[in-house]
């Protein structure tokens, strides 16, 4: 008898187009984990100021998805462990042109059917184990084969390492925010710093993160890696963004959107102006923000796909599961 594993794919997300471009003047990488900005925010001042990030993360360095290397470490921990739970039945891997098989046999044909059973379970397990280690998920059901970063896992991980960096960040777009802008948001102080941080994100330079044939490539960066590197596509800014809202605000819903080819964040704060695309996320009315840049698109607004799609219901996401805070007096 024989159980083959499962090959899986990768999935790569791209770009957003846009004409008035986030206005990053200048950027330098300092010791000490310093990262050195000049930035200007719509009608805001012109604000240079310095951002410093951890000394550690307990994070790993992305590493793009190789569907060999985890077959090879999955098809590994299930041999020993098939031969430590059937030590009477003997295991046999060979390669075929649809991926690894394992064969087995045994002389007790009630001990072979449990082999089979439970080999299948334990590789959807290891498999799965496998993903949860690298903060790979499936993209949509079970069954799907197709394989993405755990995009809000990553941000919900890394938003108390870069806590102080968006407490950083928070300050300089509250004292740097035009009379204008604080009318604009009704002296709101949430929505303004979600503008301005929408801001910023966008104005780090866009990069599609593959190369130009679109085969190679990590197609993903972890939200310290897109400031470390000022680069990314749209669902490492998504996720880096993501993270600096979950910092601030942990009581606010926020959700990754999954268009064809592209990603956004959605989060849950009302229409300033009326006009603006909403987007339903579990039955619920969400702000879309178009973060991948360069365009500087403002909350609320988004491209022509993105458009289409969310108002053709041809759209997936994944909800930030929020953090619950203490509202007790001490």
């Amino acid at each position: 008898m024989a159980v083959r594993l499962i090959p899986l794919f990768g999935f790569a997300l791209a770009v957003l187009s846009g004409t008035a471009s986030a206005q990053q003047q200048a950027f330098a990488r300092g010791e000490e984990q310093q990262l050195h900005y000049v930035w200007k925010h719509d009608t805001a001042s012109t604000q240079a100021f310095t951002l410093i990030l951890p000394a550690q993360t307990a994070l790993p360095v992305w590493t793009a998805w190789h569907s060999a290397q985890a077959e090879s470490a999955v098809f590994q921990q299930l041999i020993r462990n098939a031969q430590e739970q059937f030590p009477e039945v003997s295991f046999r891997f060979r390669k075929t042109a649809d991926g690894t098989t394992i064969d087995y046999q045994a002389a007790d044909q009630q001990r072979l059917q449990q082999a089979g059973s439970w080999l299948a379970q334990q590789q959807k397990a290891l498999f799965n184990t496998y993903l949860e280690q690298h903060y790979y998920k499936r993209h949509g059901d079970d069954n799907s084969h197709l394989i993405r970063p755990d995009h809000v896992r990553i941000a919900a991980d890394s938003s108390t390492e870069l806590l102080e960096l968006a407490r950083t960040l928070q300050r300089v777009i509250v004292s740097s925010a035009s009379a204008e802008q604080k009318q604009r948001y009704q002296n709101d102080e949430r929505l303004l710093v979600v503008a301005g941080l929408l801001n910023f994100v966008q104005s780090i330079p866009y990069d599609p993160l593959v190369s130009a044939d679109g085969q190679r490539g990590i197609t993903f960066l972890m939200p310290e890696q897109v400031l470390v590197q000022n680069r990314g596509d749209c669902d490492s800014k998504s996720v880096l963004m993501m993270t600096l809202l979950t910092a601030l605000y942990p009581d606010l819903p926020q959700a990754i959107v999954y268009v064809p080819d592209h990603a956004l964040l959605a989060v849950a704060l009302p229409r300033q102006t009326g006009n603006e695309e909403m987007i339903r996320i579990n039955g619920k009315a969400f702000l879309p923000l178009e973060v991948a840049g360069p365009a500087e698109i403002p909350p609320g607004v988004t491209g022509e796909k993105s458009r289409l799609s969310i108002r053709n219901n041809q759209y997936q996401y994944d909800l930030l599961q929020l953090t619950e805070i203490n509202s007790t007096p001490n």
